[in-house]
């Protein structure tokens, strides 16, 4: 129950600071600005879930105990649900099933994406979405979960974050 938690609070605290940072980088247009801005806010994403799924390792791995892969994949399966459930909707949106102006709440209700949205359509309606932004979108649903578990099984297998990153071969 722990880990869920942390994981939604993880959450949660991404979904505030990307949308912090896209609303005050909002003022412009440009399109290498919306690069960077998707980078950043992509990485902090990434990040703070790769940071819990950190977290609980190393509790797992001090109470000696093991989670198994499906538990694992579970967890990671949970930071990505959130998303999925927006693109779902979106997707339903697209085809004209459910409102389509949902892609303007998609786009803060799935904030660490809002300017890769607003590279494929600026405007309210997810009719205007081409098909190539919502396989992308899609795709970086799965971002959260990958994160997590990455971050999970190297902890666990007794890599650290530094090791993995100044690993030289």
């Amino acid at each position: 129950m722990k880990s869920v938690l942390k994981i939604f609070g993880t959450l949660i605290l991404a979904e505030i600071l990307t949308l912090f940072i896209n609303l005050t980088l909002s003022f412009s247009g440009h399109l290498l600005l919306r690069m960077l801005c998707s980078v950043c806010t992509c990485g902090i994403l990434a990040g703070l879930c790769g940071q819990a799924g950190y977290s609980i390792a190393e509790t797992h791995r001090k109470q000696h105990s093991n989670l198994k892969k499906i538990q694992v994949f579970g967890l990671g399966f949970l930071s990505s649900l959130p998303f999925l459930i927006c693109w779902v909707v979106l997707f339903l949106a697209k085809q004209n099933i459910f409102q389509p102006e949902f892609y303007r709440s998609y786009k803060l209700l799935c904030a660490p994406f809002l300017n890769i949205c607003n590279m494929f359509s600026t405007d309210i309606s997810a009719l205007t979405l081409p098909v190539s932004g919502l396989i992308v979108l899609l795709c970086l649903s799965f971002l959260p979960m990958a994160a997590f578990c990455i971050a999970y099984y190297a902890t666990r297998h007794g890599k650290s974050i530094e090791q993995v990153m100044y690993h030289s071969s």
